[in-house]
Parts: C-alpha cells; sequence; structure tokens
C-alpha cells in the first residue's frame, strides 16, 4: 500500500473516530441540563387517578437543583415499576396545580408522595429515600408488597 493511500486512511479514521466520539457526547451533554419539565411521562393526575394503581407524584419546580438531579433516578424507577405504579410530575409554579400544592402542604423540592386514590391513602416519601435508585425502589416496591396484601385481604373477605 502506497504511503499517500495509508495517511489518507488513518485521517479517514481519525475524523470518523472525532465525529463519533462529538457525536456521542452532543446525545449526553443535553440529558444532563434537563429540566424537570423536560420529562414527559404522558400521564396527568387526573388520568393517573382513574386507573387502579398507586401514583407516584413528584412536585418539582424548574429552577431547583435537586429536582434535576433526582429526574433521571425517577425515570429509571419509573421504568421499573410501570405495570404497577403511575408516575406523575406537578410543577409546583404552575398556576393550575395550585390546588394540589396547598393541599399536599408543599414547601420543598422535590417532595414526593405515594398516592393511593382506590384506598384514599398518600404517603409522603422523605429526603434520605430519593438518594438513590435502589432506595426509591426498595420504598415503592415495600408500598406495593402492603398494598397486594390489602388486596388479598379483600379478596378473602369476598
Amino acid at each position: 500500500m502506497n504511503k499517500k493511500l495509508r495517511i489518507s486512511l488513518i485521517a479517514l479514521a481519525i475524523f470518523l473516530l472525532i465525529g463519533i466520539s462529538v457525536t456521542s457526547c452532543m446525545a449526553i451533554l443535553p440529558k444532563a441540563n434537563m429540566k424537570p419539565s423536560d420529562y414527559d411521562l404522558g400521564v396527568t393526575m387526573q388520568q393517573a387517578s382513574k386507573e387502579d394503581k398507586p401514583i407516584l407524584t413528584v412536585f418539582y419546580v424548574d429552577w431547583c437543583t435537586y429536582c434535576k438531579r433526582f429526574m433521571p433516578k425517577l425515570d429509571k424507577v419509573r421504568n421499573i415499576h410501570k405495570k404497577d405504579v403511575n408516575v406523575v410530575l406537578i410543577n409546583a409554579e404552575a398556576p393550575e396545580n395550585e390546588s394540589y400544592v396547598k393541599d399536599y402542604k408543599i414547601s420543598a423540592f422535590p417532595t414526593v408522595y405515594i398516592i393511593d386514590p382506590k384506598y384514599n391513602n398518600r404517603v409522603h416519601i422523605d429526603g434520605p429515600f430519593l438518594e438513590s435508585v435502589e432506595i426509591l425502589n426498595t420504598e415503592l416496591q415495600r408500598y406495593l408488597n402492603f398494598r397486594n396484601l390489602i388486596k388479598q385481604g379483600e379478596a378473602c373477605k369476598k
């Protein structure tokens, strides 16, 4: 192989590597800068309340750095439990959500509740339980296990 062809192939390989690296970085960077409102879960509180599933409800504001860091974890937990739980995001600064913010006494962000319309129950999830996917997943699974026990008890009464 002649020298010019070899140099051209090396230059092409370097160009491709740089192109792939830049493209990969561009695909990753915007996700790191996403605001909570950029996450589209496709379900509202009204829709979720009509289903026979608990609702993992997250009150957030877009300027909150804790909320921004929490959202990727929430997204992972949502994917784990999508058959058993609806996840709803509520922007606490949106005027249409004022009644929820007052009803749930929201004063810090993110604030997370498991709301179960079927049993008229709401469970507040404290901040330390939001630190990792594993911890939040464990807490949510604990609630789902308890809910299943209630359902089994109802079935036995019939």
